[in-house]
């Protein structure tokens, strides 16, 4: 029998031979779900044997990673701050530049916060199931165009034991909503601009939802539309997060401007404009 050490240096070369993003990290992540056991432990005893039903798992897995299939499709889940989430090609798979959103809310309102929370495009529910998980004496209302998204988040909020504070309701952005009822609306909605559509990888490009990724030529055909139903309509003082293109950040402060008392960009770990704040 092959050992673990063996399979992973054989799998991150045909990765890196593939093309395909974090070659190393892509084998070691594969292999430790074929074998059950978290990416530590089985670094730690990278010289155990590998038996041949595990060794076909990781054979039949790779092969789909060598494609451009992304891990977390292929595995089924993401962390999403420090929680696990289903994923699958029916959402978008949950970025670490999303969690600014929530690291926003945590500083600024605190877990004891009694609030209503309006999460639209929700996909996966990671922002609506970690608010619930994070701020236990709030309520969410999470929304989402596609039907077969809603499914993945309404399952992930039965995974994390929220579901008796998140209504899932299915929308197109703010139609049909009171938006004056919430004090804090947040929203990663679709904003790769259709212009840059090639220069996005395969992975993302062949397998990640386009519902979810592209909006207008340069993609702010749906914050426009979120700021139009929300002009008027928000009570003073309740806060909208938003989750941007690095190129949007000017483009927000001038269409949130007018309608709001403040907007402010913050950057993400890149130093990029990440995420727009935006208070009524």
């Amino acid at each position: 029998m092959q050992s673990r050490k063996s399979i992973l240096e054989h799998w991150e070369k045909l990765l890196l031979q593939s093309g395909v993003d974090s070659p190393r990290l892509s084998a070691q992540v594969l292999l430790a779900h074929v074998l059950g056991i978290s990416r530590l432990d089985m670094l730690l005893e990278s010289g155990a044997p590998v038996d041949e039903p595990c060794r076909l798992r990781m054979e039949e897995l790779g092969s789909r990673r060598m494609d451009g299939e992304p891990v977390a499709y292929i595995v089924g889940e993401r962390e999403f701050y420090g929680f696990a989430f289903h994923v699958g090609p029916e959402v978008l798979i949950p970025r670490p530049e999303t969690e600014l959103i929530i690291d926003h809310l945590l500083e600024s309102l605190g877990k004891d916060a009694c609030l209503k929370v309006l999460d639209v495009g929700t996909g996966s529910g990671a922002l609506a199931v970690s608010c619930a998980k994070l701020f236990p004496d709030c309520r969410i209302v999470a929304v989402d165009i596609s039907f077969d998204a809603l499914k993945v988040a309404r399952k992930n909020a039965r995974l994390h034991n929220v579901t008796d504070r998140i209504l899932f309701l299915q929308g197109d952005l703010l139609k049909s909503l009171r938006t004056g009822a919430f004090d804090v609306v947040l929203a990663n909605l679709p904003y790769v601009p259709l212009s840059t559509r090639e220069s996005l990888s395969r992975e993302v490009l062949c397998h990640e939802p386009e519902i979810a990724l592209f909006s207008g030529p340069d993609g702010l055909d749906c914050y426009r539309a979120l700021a139009l139903s929300l002009r008027g309509a928000m009570k003073a003082g309740s806060l909208l997060l938003c989750e941007i293109d690095h190129s949007h950040g000017h483009a927000m402060i001038e269409l949130f401007s007018d309608i709001t008392r403040n907007v402010r960009i913050v950057k993400d770990y890149a130093g990029l404009d990440r995420v727009a704040v935006v208070v009524f």
